[in-house]
């Protein structure tokens, strides 16, 4: 309701493991091994140090219409670290309708051809943009919506090009292929619990539809997903549990069946306020593990991810 500036900006660095035989980092680091033996390896370990950067700046004008950009904090700490700019309109007891437009803010690096083996394999982008729509408090309740459309560009795609130890003619490669559009849905629910309703807790659902030009890339997948914030004095700490599944709608060519998948993952962050005459410093550490284990060992993921670093909140309040 108030207008002017606001926002808040995050820097920090920390820690990160993964084991990956499809991921080769971002713009900013590199990680996982360039070289592999066979499509039979499983993936290995690497780690670096990444640094961290993210925030958002936004301006609310007088009649409760409200512009942004950059990553709101609700969705970095709910594991959608997707960058965005667009309007907020708060339409009092009807809910707050939101529009962005997303984008790659630091786009993945993946393989080239990730089935390459026994040669240097070249990093490529992979970038998606699209758009997001958002209702939240829908009518009054504490129910919330989200569509996103994302279209998925690899910029060098050249998978199945490079394997040896199976036969990938251009049928196969073409059933390989990552470029496409990928369709989400979301819904979920707050409930504001305990004295001073200091608890909130959000599960939410989620459907994503893969129309990859690849068939065996192609597919959908599930997920559930319970978030939980405590709202303490001075701090703050935010949680989360996601399972899932996903399956695809033809068979690997060069594994002879599908690469489904088994999905977990879980994080908390915690924001501590400063004792800064201003107020509105805080610190923060954050710490994620996650899995996906697939049919096909070489497709199986793992990551551990270790942050901390401080957030500066500006304009008004």
């Amino acid at each position: 309701e108030t207008p002017g500036w606001r926002g808040f900006v995050v820097l920090g660095a920390g820690y990160t493991d993964l084991k990956s035989n499809l991921v080769a980092g971002n713009s900013l680091i590199d990680v996982g091994k360039d070289t592999i033996s066979s499509v039979d390896q499983r993936p290995a370990s690497d780690d670096t140090f990444p640094p961290a950067f993210t925030g958002e700046v936004n301006y609310t004008f007088g009649n409760r219409w409200q512009a942004f950009f950059g990553t709101s904090l609700e969705d970095a700490v709910t594991l959608d670290g997707v960058t965005q700019i667009g309007v907020r309109k708060d339409l009092g007891q009807s809910g707050i309708l939101q529009g962005g437009f997303l984008f790659s803010g630091v786009p993945t690096k993946v393989w080239e051809d990730p089935y390459a083996e026994g040669v240097h394999r070249d990093e490529t982008d992979r970038d998606s943009t699209g758009m997001r729509l958002q209702w939240d408090r829908i009518l009054g309740s504490a129910f919330e919506f989200t569509f996103s459309y994302r279209d998925v560009s690899i910029d060098r795609e050249r998978s199945g090009e490079g394997v040896t130890s199976v036969t990938c003619d251009a049928d196969c490669q073409r059933r390989l292929q990552r470029d496409g559009d990928q369709y989400m849905f979301d819904a979920s629910y707050l409930f504001r619990l305990g004295e001073g309703r200091r608890h909130l807790l959000r599960p939410m659902v989620r459907y994503t539809v893969d129309d990859r030009d690849g068939d065996a890339i192609s597919g959908d997948a599930y997920r559930l997903q319970l978030s939980y914030i405590f709202l303490g004095q001075g701090y703050t700490v935010a949680s989360n549990v996601a399972v899932g599944s996903s399956s695809h709608d033809e068979r690997n060519p060069i594994f002879g069946v599908r690469t489904d998948s088994d999905r977990f993952a879980v994080d908390t962050t915690f924001f501590y306020r400063l004792p800064t005459q201003s107020g509105r410093w805080q610190a923060i550490g954050s710490v994620l593990w996650g899995e996906d284990d697939s049919d096909v060992a070489f497709h199986d993921n793992e990551l551990f991810m270790f942050t901390v670093g401080a957030m500066y909140r500006f304009g008004s309040r």
